[in-house]
């Protein structure tokens, strides 16, 4: 039901949270009637269609490829669940072992693809010695600034979380598949959508 919950009509994170306040529990949502369904403020008439469609064959098929990726699933009620997350998706996709997020030190490092070479030495100096402080550097996986600072961070022999706009299965962009398994062994792939989503523009700003 966390699954049916997340994937439900087009940009479902945005509204899963209020159904969930609503409804109390995935479930509430999904046996609740049309008509409940109009007592929640603000749902735009696609979602609505959406949650009218009950069948679970697509939450089935998401669990079955988890288990054959070995990609953990994490729902916002989970104790491992990272509860600094202000806009929190009700439901996380985790390949790797993710840290400690709410009691370490996690940095974000981000910035431009097509950085200047300075750009890339900066991020990747910067992130190795955030590394060999301790904390968790946290970054996306484009080329430039997001892969540099990765890679800075593997090298000073820290943790890493990468998040992804994609499903994590889906390796963007093709050419850092190595650096998507040194995260992976090393840290974590993160991503709130599920196994096979193509890398779309209107991901990366929700991300």
């Amino acid at each position: 039901h966390w699954l049916w919950l997340s994937t439900r009509g087009p940009a479902p994170g945005m509204y899963a949270a209020r159904l969930l306040e609503h409804f109390g529990t995935p479930e509430g949502a999904y046996f609740a009637s049309e008509a409940a369904y109009d007592q929640v403020p603000d749902l735009p008439s696609k979602v609505r269609r959406a949650l009218l469609d009950k069948d679970l064959t697509g939450a089935d098929r998401i669990l079955a490829q988890c288990d054959a990726l070995d990609i953990r699933i994490l729902t916002c009620q989970d104790a491992a669940y990272p509860q600094r997350l202000d806009t929190a998706p009700c439901v996380l996709y985790v390949r790797g072992k993710l840290p400690q997020i709410d009691q370490e030190a996690a940095v974000a490092v981000v910035g431009a693809r097509k950085a200047s070479p300075y750009g890339v030495m900066a991020a990747g100096r910067m992130a190795l010695d955030l590394a060999r402080h301790g904390a968790v550097v946290v970054s996306g996986s484009a080329y430039g600034i997001d892969g540099a600072a990765l890679r800075g961070a593997l090298q000073g022999g820290g943790r890493v979380v990468s998040v992804l706009g994609n499903g994590i299965d889906v390796v963007y962009p093709p050419g850092h598949r190595d650096l998507y398994e040194d995260v992976a062994a090393h840290g974590a792939l993160v991503s709130e959508y599920p196994p096979g989503t193509p890398p779309n523009g209107a991901h990366f700003p929700v991300r």
